[in-house]
């Protein structure tokens, strides 16, 4: 059986592995394609607006750029000895389409149901059941590469347990972060008459940090517990064909602090379409993005570097540049309110991409935003594409 699944493996090379990937990259970057993820984040949004106001949430995709798209390709694929050999990552183009729900905060009042706290101690009862099993494993101590591997699913699943226990406890908590947003206000009186009370300062100072954990806690609880509800609940999601694939819902977490929920969108409507979303909070969000060891950076071949700057005098250089940026760049669109999206320009999206790298070069970002031209963004309400239109 073994020498059967290595000869299938390894016969999906090119022109077979390749073509095919690179086929549902394209396919997804059609008009129709491209219109129906359109719809989806629109009508997601506007069933989030149904839990929370919109300056609570952020809600956008990006399609991934060609060039990492081409790269993992080139990762599952290789040639050793002159023998061509491919893994056949069948997860390649799930990460075309990648979706991010951020929380920023949560209100004071909000409620979730006891249907999805019953859920969360099944789950709980059976990530415990997995540490259980990983603890009573036999493992070789001289063996460095999988005890590394053991230790980092140890961490993971630890703090699973840890954040299904806070779901168990949401009620608790969200009390305790209400009651601390009290309790700063009130400091923040007081400062007001006694500004270098340095115990007041010192209290402050310690009632921020609890918060921001806590409400880090809050947000990504309430961002699994709406986008759940949601798919198990809303008409017009059902309507589109979406649901979510179980099993690959993962818990990601690494020692930089990043924890995130990463969902699995799949429609029965649109063949081939599929998009991962992600649920975190908006702490995680800076950190992974700004923070000093940001996660994404630390990924194989994730890191962001920016591109030579031609000189302005040479036209075919700038448009090198631009057709470079292209390349390398994701494409952005996010939610905006009431069902309407926007789809962000060329240089919005340079700009977002290389927002940390920007604010560290400002000579490099000033002569970039004068290279890089363009129209202003439109914020628009999508409608899917009728069969009379695609037939035009």
């Amino acid at each position: 059986m073994n020498e059967k699944s290595n000869l299938f493996k390894s016969s999906l090379s090119f022109p077979v592995f390749e073509p095919y990937n690179t086929a549902i990259f394209n396919l997804l970057h059609t008009p129709e394609y491209r219109n129906y993820t359109d719809v989806v984040l629109s009508s997601l949004g506007l069933e989030i607006e149904k839990y929370l106001k919109p300056e609570d949430f952020t809600l956008k995709y990006r399609y991934k750029s060609k060039k990492s798209f081409f790269q993992n390709l080139s990762q599952d694929s290789k040639i050793v000895d002159e023998q061509f050999s491919s893994d056949y990552n069948k997860f390649i183009p799930y990460d075309v389409i990648g979706m991010r729900l951020v929380i920023k905060n949560v209100p004071e009042d909000f409620q979730i149901s006891n249907e999805f706290i019953e859920n969360s101690k099944k789950k709980l009862k059976s990530v415990k059941q997995k540490l259980y099993e990983l603890k009573t494993l036999p493992h070789d101590a001289n063996d460095e590469a999988s005890d590394k591997q053991i230790s980092a699913k140890y961490k993971q699943l630890d703090s699973q347990i840890h954040y299904l226990m806070n779901c168990i406890d949401f009620k608790k908590i969200l009390s305790q972060r209400n009651l601390i947003q009290h309790d700063i206000k009130t400091i923040n009186k007081n400062l007001a008459n006694n500004p270098n009370d340095i115990s007041l300062l010192n209290e402050k100072y310690t009632a921020h940090n609890l918060l921001g954990n806590l409400n880090n806690t809050l947000c990504m609880i309430v961002g699994e517990y709406i986008i759940t509800d949601v798919f198990e609940n809303a008409e017009h999601i059902n309507e589109l064909g979406l649901n979510l694939n179980p099993e690959r819902q993962k818990y990601f977490y690494d020692d930089t602090g990043y924890n995130s929920i990463h969902f699995c969108l799949e429609s029965s409507k649109m063949p081939n379409w599929i998009c991962e979303l992600q649920d975190r909070s908006s702490l995680v969000e800076y950190l992974s993005k700004y923070g000093a060891s940001s996660t994404h950076d630390q990924l194989p071949g994730k890191k962001r570097r920016l591109i030579p700057l031609p000189k302005k005098t040479n036209s075919t250089d700038v448009h090198n540049y631009i057709d470079k940026i292209k390349y390398v760049l994701p494409l952005y669109t996010k939610y905006i309110s009431n069902g309407f999206i926007q789809q962000y320009t060329k240089k919005q999206n340079v700009e977002h991409y290389y927002k940390k790298l920007f604010s560290e070069n400002k000579s490099y970002a000033n002569e970039a935003e004068e290279l890089l031209y363009t129209k202003p963004s439109i914020t628009y309400l999508p409608k899917l594409i009728q069969d009379s239109e695609k037939s035009k």
